[in-house]
């Protein structure tokens, strides 16, 4: 979980996940795709150097939007209560449960004259006997497969571009908070004969 080598720390384990809703909310809804401006702070680990927690402003200045993502090894989300929360004029809506497999979310409207309304909806993992759902990852794990049976090089859900801006973001937030993995997890140069090339052992 902390170990530079082996690309550890918050960002790169938890973050993903509220980076993702982020990304979700303000930037695969927009008709011309905004790569966001990025301020980050980062509390790193002591003995290794890892981030061990992390927040970043992600701020898309065209359209007038920005959100939060926070990722921590030392704090945990409350489950009974929101993990990520959409904020908009006409309301709020509030994802409950772990951001990366969420088990229900509430629509809370308020009208003109202060009247607060609020719809629930419950997202409950599927379960039968014929399959093991797991506890999340496999909507992404479908996904795949329908791309890889539709001979797809990518999902029309999740293009290529959106991850790499993503992706972006992400190392802009190593960046700024000082986090340095080693070349050899972070080249981009595949090596044959590299040590994480295991495929000929």
């Amino acid at each position: 979980m902390v170990n530079i080598d082996l690309a550890g720390g918050a960002l790169l384990d938890l973050g993903i996940y509220s980076l993702t809703w982020v990304f979700q909310t303000l930037y695969h809804t927009q008709s011309e795709p905004e790569k966001p401006n990025v301020v980050a702070a980062i509390n790193k680990y002591e003995f290794t150097g890892a981030d061990e927690s992390t927040s970043i402003i992600v701020q898309f200045p065209k359209h007038k939007s920005m959100g939060v993502a926070l990722t921590s090894l030392r704090v945990g989300s409350n489950l009974d209560g929101p993990a990520i929360r959409i904020q908009g004029s006409g309301g709020e809506i509030q994802v409950i449960g772990p951001a990366y497999c969420p088990l229900q979310y509430r629509v809370v409207k308020k009208d003109k004259d202060g009247k607060v309304d609020v719809q629930v909806v419950d997202c409950p993992i599927p379960k039968d006997k014929e399959r093991n759902w797991g506890h999340g990852m496999f909507w992404e794990a479908d996904e795949c497969a329908r791309c890889l049976r539709d001979g797809k090089k990518e999902s029309a859900s999740l293009p290529w571009s959106e991850s790499i801006v993503i992706m972006e973001v992400m190392e802009e937030v190593l960046r700024q908070g000082g986090v340095v993995y080693p070349e050899l997890i972070t080249s981009d140069v595949f090596d044959p004969q590299g040590p994480l090339n295991t495929g000929k052992r």
